[in-house]
């Protein structure tokens, strides 16, 4: 502060601010959610199920216009599958007038159905999902011989 400056006073002009860069008023658009009703049914001898799965579910795939279908060892591990692994949002469970068989709605996105599967990705590389379980199997049966 020069001394012929009162005290408390500006040193000179004062200059404005730079303006906070304004917000736009809508956001991004959102990704678009495309509804996914899953349909479940016990599995049956002559389906030809993996050992060890009970329920087959089935739905819509919009990006490649066909069924999908899937086999599960339990109505829990389905769920999984697509809130946890998928990311989907389930809006309505309610169970069906058969065994086992339940529909399911979820909320999804268009992109979640253009990235290849798990299952699709392991196979691009010559592997199963049983082939990653002997593998990870046989890297902890070593660690524990350490």
């Amino acid at each position: 502060m020069r001394l012929e400056d009162p005290a408390g006073e500006p040193l000179g002009k004062e200059v404005p601010l730079p303006a906070v860069a304004e917000q736009p008023t809508e956001s991004l658009p959102s990704r678009r959610s495309h509804l996914v009703t899953v349909v479940t049914r016990s599995l049956a001898e002559e389906d030809g199920a993996e050992p060890g799965a009970t329920i087959r579910e089935r739905y819509w795939n919009p990006h490649d216009r066909r069924w999908s279908e899937a086999d599960f060892d339990s109505l829990e591990s389905l769920r999984r599958r697509h809130i946890n692994e998928q990311g989907w949002e389930l809006l309505q469970e309610q169970s069906l007038d058969a065994p086992l068989a339940v529909e399911l709605i979820f909320r999804a996105h268009r992109v979640d159905f253009t990235r290849p599967s798990r299952e699709q990705i392991l196979r691009d590389i010559g592997m199963t999902p049983d082939d990653v379980s002997d593998l990870l199997g046989h890297v902890d049966r070593e660690q524990e011989g350490e």
